[in-house]
């Protein structure tokens, strides 16, 4: 996150750069006809282009972070899932034989919608299962292969 911080700041120091230097007309600028007027505004375009293509970046940047967490949301919920039809298991078997709950009912994470989210190929969440398979899995394994 402190890299897209730096790439705003740089932007934004860049931008106000350009306002300052752009604003100056050839006619009114103090050095009028001095050779590093044109210098300084092919600095100032190269800037401009360079800002574009950082502010471009870090959009992109943003997004991939918002997807990745996300995937990890998912990932974690779909985890937790696995975990507690595991002491399912152990209730069940408890119960068989000891005539004992360990555990007791299960209810799943929230994933607050983020399994939902994830598409191309879809990542459908299934209740939590006694046994655990990892077939819950396989889905948002492809999408993050994808």
């Amino acid at each position: 996150m402190s890299k897209l911080v730096a790439v705003a700041a740089f932007a934004a120091i860049a931008a106000a750069f350009v306002v300052v230097v752009g604003s100056r007309s050839e006619a009114n600028a103090s050095g009028a006809g001095d050779p590093r007027i044109a210098v300084l505004q092919k600095q100032v375009k190269t800037l401009q282009t360079q800002v574009k293509v950082l502010t471009a970046d870090a959009v992109e940047v943003h997004g991939q972070l918002h997807v990745g967490f996300t995937a990890e949301t998912c990932l974690a919920a779909q985890t937790a899932d696995l975990l507690q039809g595991t002491w399912e298991v152990v209730d069940q078997m408890a119960q068989a034989t000891q005539q004992k709950t360990y555990f007791g009912p299960q209810t799943q994470v929230n994933d607050y919608g983020n399994c939902a989210q994830l598409q191309q190929p879809t990542v459908p969440r299934s209740p939590v299962a006694a046994p655990p398979t990892i077939n819950s899995l396989l889905p948002i394994m492809q999408w993050l292969h994808e």
